[in-house]
């Protein structure tokens, strides 16, 4: 078995090289082809490929800097959206082996990226619970909008459309909205799964010039928290159109939970799918009470296999099940409610202060599009808000008194910066590394 890069636009093409390299029994390293190259390079070092193949069209910007220990394989993309042909669902061999499917690169927003590696029966295993709440029909046809180099598009979209034997529609993830939109009709487009950033985008677009979404039944979001404003606006405007959130990531194979046709609230992410377990701890392992916030812990046969290099950053706290590293907790209902990160839980005047908590009261703000608060200096408590607003005029004097029907007083943010746009990485997540160099002459 050896580990094979692939880098490349989403395409057909894609799709063949990818499938080829599992029917020989290799294992791909997929790589975002808007990584920068050296970095790239160091990605193939680390997980021992030998072996790319990579979209001629990307080769040709790239062809100085190849090292000469990389067997180049050069392939031609056609552009553009298109259906996935007949012949990749004949090449695609299901497979529950223990052996080396995929290794997928985390998106590094807060350190550096980690190859994940991925086993056949894991990718396998959720796919087949994924189709298990999905539920499509032998007339459904999937639009996959997002990088295939991430495993919730590879996992969630397109091996659930080669299992289920549904039509798929590939296109480039750089499109306008607008041709997104008029594919969605073009292509009798019943199922699209978008990330919350790509979501507003199409809400934007829709508002302005109204688009023939006859076809289009439902809509999955993931990748990052979907807020309730988000979530309000798309039920207003797309009123015919359910809309599930999801929640995973790439460790645990990568889908953990999802909302169904069964009731859900509208900022929860459902709950577990079939085969998965979640509990909620505190800090010791031990389980908390319902409603209360701690440490997601799941139990999944999707499990990873491990890193290319590297530990993971947050050991088990309960019974061997993987620490996610998330904040969260249950309702009464068994919903799962997300409240971000672990790292990112600040401590203000000795209380816990979650993030997501102040940025959802911010978009109630109507002035306000997208905003992100995190700490800026631990040992004087002081945390910023960083918001993308229209308003130039907006300033604390307006925010603080709004805020102020809504949080403690140690929940109001400090600090109010007015930014161009929230940095965000290839999948819709915060750029929490870039955001830190806009605001560093804040940081003490």
């Amino acid at each position: 078995m050896m580990r094979i890069a692939l880098i490349g636009e989403n395409s057909v093409e894609y799709v063949r090289c990818l499938l080829k390299i599992w029917s020989q029994g290799d294992c791909v390293v997929l790589l975002d082809w808007r990584i920068p190259f050296p970095k790239m390079v160091e990605m193939m070092q680390e997980a021992n490929v030998k072996i790319c193949y990579v979209d001629e069209v990307i080769y040709q910007k790239l062809k100085n800097n190849v090292p000469t220990w990389i067997d180049v394989r050069i392939y031609n993309n056609k552009k553009g959206t298109m259906y996935i042909p007949k012949d990749c669902y004949e090449l695609f061999c299901e497979s529950y082996s223990e052996s080396e499917a995929v290794v997928i690169y985390s998106s590094g927003t807060t350190g550096k990226s980690k190859g994940i590696i991925l086993s056949h029966y894991a990718i396998n295993k959720n796919a087949d619970s994924i189709l298990d709440y999905m539920k499509p029909q032998s007339g459904d046809c999937i639009y996959l909008a997002k990088s295939l180099s991430h495993s919730s598009t590879l996992i969630g979209e397109l091996l659930v459309a080669l299992k289920a034997q549904i039509r798929a529609v590939i296109s480039p993830t750089i499109i306008l909205p607008r041709m997104l939109l008029n594919n969605i009709a073009k292509y009798n487009v019943s199922i699209i799964c978008l990330n919350p950033t790509l979501l507003r985008l199409l809400i934007n677009e829709y508002q302005q010039n109204r688009y023939n979404l006859a076809s289009l039944r439902c809509m999955y979001i993931c990748g990052a928290p979907l807020t309730v404003q988000l979530y309000e606006d798309a039920k207003r405007e797309l009123c015919d159109i359910k809309i599930y959130n999801m929640y995973g990531l790439t460790e645990a194979g990568p889908r953990v939970a999802s909302q169904t046709d069964h009731y859900h609230t509208s900022n929860s992410v459902g709950k577990p799918i079939k085969e998965v377990e979640v509990v909620i701890t505190d800090e010791e392992g031990n389980i908390v009470s319902e409603g209360e916030c701690g440490i997601i812990h799941v139990n999944t046969p999707s499990k990873f296999s491990g890193y290319i290099s590297g530990n993971t950053k947050h050991l088990s706290l309960y019974k061997g099940w993987l620490n996610t590293g998330d904040i969260g907790s249950f309702d009464m209902n068994g919903e799962l409610y997300i409240q971000g990160r672990l790292d990112d839980v600040m401590i203000i005047n000795a209380h816990k202060i979650y993030p997501k908590d102040i940025e959802e009261q911010l978009l109630k703000y109507s002035e306000i599009k997208e905003c992100s608060v995190f700490a800026i200096d631990t040992k004087n408590e002081k945390m910023i808000a960083c918001i993308y607003t229209a308003d130039r005029e907006l300033s604390s004097n307006n925010l603080i008194p709004f805020l102020s029907k809504y949080l403690m007083p140690y929940e109001i943010p400090h600090i109010y910066k007015r930014v161009e746009r929230i940095p965000i990485v290839s999948n819709g997540k915060f750029d929490y590394k870039k955001m830190r160099e806009i605001i560093k002459e804040y940081i003490e």
